[in-house]
């Protein structure tokens, strides 16, 4: 073969480049096999698009095996089993020393050396290759009606390398869901799915696929199961639009067909029990909030990393340093503006390179105070595409700004690629630093951190969200802090408040205990925030307040609840005794008007024997037709001896009986020693009055 290179073809580049190296060398040899290799690519290219004839790998298999379980390799262009490749990798002669190892990585980078199917670009069957090259991978690119759906969301999404993992896992799901589908029935292609008779095997498949349990009813991933439907909606338009373009009745009729049953039956069999145990698994889910003193100590240790990395930069310039003092300022910006992560990651060279630093503002210093406008001189604002395409800004400090600086002068020389327009780009990359990922770093090496796992860009965002609540906003304020956050203001003023249960333990379960204490009329006209309730007061009722024993002593002056008035015989015979030696002065004279429908102190009235000398002794007597009770004022130790035994009464609003009284009595004799089972009960029943009253 040497000697044919060097008769027939030695003007070619790869053969004289052979024989420049001396003869029997190690090199020429090494440079002759390579040219075999191309030769043999070219051979199996056309094998493998045909799919006719046998393949010439390096390493002959053992046994008989199928042409997808074989790779080449993309440096020396060999065909070798995927399994192995990772060890081909590590003794390949041409490969270069940059390489990074592992077997996905591997296998990526071979996957797109294999020839492209002519209706598709390189760009795209790049994009295909980054994915894990496993079954799921080949049954994609064996089916024609997925790849031709993944290559118009990847024309649409070619310049927004952030969307393409995205794509990239839609068409995963629609592979695992062929290959499901492929165990239960007989098809070949995901378009045999999209096709009504076919409804019933494309359910059983997505719930086999999610992991869905018959005995349970539980999806052991049932985002999967939404996920895949969604997909299987927008995979039966792009078909309908497909055989719209080729007039295609039959195709247009099983895509449609299949969309109406997708819309009608799809929420009942599977989409409505995934979305009510997803909610379900959010109900007792712990709602972390970053503590203030963490995130203080992350903002010291980010400064302190950022003066170091920027003084290594200057001093060396190295895409390790310039890597390193990037991430720090990544996190800084991400950390101070409360901005999504992917936002900031996504920040593009250009937007900074157009901040506007000029500092006059014309008319627009009168609207600002002193200190608004030394904060307008301070920061430096930039715009950037936030969520759903929104325009949301960016404040730099001045520390920040050093940094960027320092990063945009020194690009080229710390190796990022011209074609990156990323501000936060990765050496040697098209891509962007992930600032999930830098936050994560950060958080871990800084071991003060009491919380690490709420330091997020999720959690971050929603503290000052939700601490804006103690600020007492303003509307127009409060838009303008959605704004800034890149929030839609209805969904902010719905979801970004205090944490449900902060407010359910805190607020609602004041105005519970005010009910159950029977003091919600106490708190007429105020606010949530107004209410101050004793937790203790619920339960433990050691005694009535003062205001309850001064509104039991003033009932009846309207002549509404005259049973206060006169309790028992006993009451009467001590009140005359009080009097005849002078010492009304502490007792209260509550009237009694004509036609009073109380007839329980009416008897008691006419049970005691010295009414009439208590009539006639009275010093405020009454005109004719009226009587006049004098009740005696109860003690605080008889107060506190009826609440002992029997408060359960009043929290129910329940009278007790006379085995009730008579046994409180007994229990207490002696607090209780001038005190009737008549004088008890009605004492229980004008608390429970006055407490009515008072609600």
């Amino acid at each position: 073969m040497s000697r044919h290179l060097w008769r027939k073809h030695q003007d070619q580049l790869d053969v004289a480049k052979a024989f420049s190296f001396p003869k029997n060398s190690k090199e020429r040899k090494l440079q002759l096999d390579y040219i075999r290799n191309k030769g043999n690519f070219e051979h199996n290219s056309h094998v493998l698009e045909t799919q006719k004839g046998k393949l010439i790998p390096c390493k002959q298999p053992g046994k008989k095996s199928d042409g997808h379980k074989f790779a080449h390799c993309i440096h020396c262009y060999g065909l070798f089993s995927r399994r192995a490749m990772w060890r081909h990798f590590k003794v390949c002669s041409f490969k270069p020393q940059s390489t990074k190892p592992g077997k996905n990585r591997v296998q990526a980078l071979c996957a797109f050396a294999e020839p492209s199917p002519s209706e598709y670009t390189d760009a795209y069957w790049k994009f295909l290759s980054v994915m894990i090259q496993d079954k799921i991978a080949v049954a994609i690119k064996g089916d024609n009606c997925i790849l031709n759906y993944g290559f118009r969301l990847f024309k649409k999404n070619e310049k927004i390398v952030s969307q393409h993992q995205y794509i990239r896992q839609k068409l995963r799901e629609l592979g695992r869901l062929l290959l499901e589908a492929k165990k239960i029935t007989h098809v070949k292609t995901i378009q045999e799915l999209i096709k009504p008779e076919q409804y019933s095997q494309v359910v059983r498949a997505a719930k086999n696929l999610s992991g869905f349990s018959e005995e349970t009813g539980i999806y052991q991933c049932p985002s999967l199961a939404r996920k895949v439907g969604h997909s299987l909606h927008s995979l039966a338009m792009f078909i309908k639009s497909e055989g719209l373009k080729k007039k295609d009745k039959e195709t247009i009729k099983d895509a449609e067909e299949f969309a109406q049953l997708y819309l009608e039956s799809w929420r009942f069999d599977i989409a409505g029990q995934a979305l009510t145990q997803l909610n379900r698994a959010k109900w007792n889910a712990p709602q972390l909030l970053p503590l203030t003193q963490d995130i203080q100590r992350l903002h010291c240790y980010l400064e302190e990393k950022q003066q170091q990395h920027l003084k290594d930069l200057k001093e060396h310039r190295s895409s390790t340093n310039w890597k390193e003092l990037a991430k720090v300022t990544l996190t800084q910006v991400m950390l101070f503006n409360r901005r999504r992560a992917g936002e900031v990651s996504r920040m593009r060279l250009s937007a900074y390179l157009s901040k506007d630093t000029s500092e006059e503002q014309g008319d627009v210093n009168l609207a600002l105070t002193a200190l608004e406008q030394k904060l307008c001189r301070h920061f430096v604002r930039i715009a950037i595409v936030g969520k759903r395409g929104r325009k949301v800004p960016v404040l730099l400090t001045p520390l920040m700004r050093q940094s960027l600086d320092a990063l945009t002068e020194s690009r080229e020389e710390c190796g990022v690629l011209k074609d990156n327009e990323y501000l936060f780009a990765l050496p040697k990359s098209a891509h962007y630093l992930r600032a999930c990922d830098c936050m994560r770093q950060f958080v871990s090496e800084c071991a003060d951190i009491k919380n690490p796992q709420a330091l997020t860009s999720i959690q971050l965002r929603k503290h000052i969200a939700t601490l804006s609540t103690v600020l007492n906003l303003k509307t127009t304020e409060l838009d303008q802090l959605a704004d800034f956050l890149g929030h839609n203001i209805a969904v902010h003023r719905k979801h970004y408040r205090l944490p449900e249960s902060t407010l359910q333990l805190a607020k609602v379960s004041k105005v519970l205990l005010a009910m159950e204490q029977g003091r919600l009329g106490d708190y007429k006209g105020k606010s949530l925030d107004e209410i101050q309730v004793d937790v203790n007061e619920t339960i433990d009722m050691e005694g009535p307040l003062a205001e309850d024993i001064e509104d039991i002593s003033m009932l009846g002056d309207d002549g509404t609840d005259d049973e206060v008035s006169m309790s028992s015989t006993e009451e009467c015979t001590s009140t005359s005794q009080s009097q005849n030696q002078g010492v009304s002065a502490t007792d209260v004279s509550m009237p009694r008007e004509e036609g009073s429908e109380d007839e329980v102190s009416m008897s008691s009235l006419q049970e005691c024997p010295s009414t009439s000398q208590v009539q006639n002794r009275s010093v405020s007597a009454k005109k004719r037709g009226k009587q006049t009770a004098v009740k005696r004022s109860w003690t605080p130790d008889e107060c506190a001896a009826v609440d002992t035994h029997l408060r359960r009464f009043i929290v129910m609003n329940q009278v007790p009986g006379k085995e009730e009284c008579q046994r409180c009595i007994s229990a207490e004799p002696q607090a209780l020693r001038n005190r009737d089972w008549k004088a008890v009960k009605y004492y229980v029943k004008n608390r429970i009055t006055a407490l009515r009253r008072k609600v």
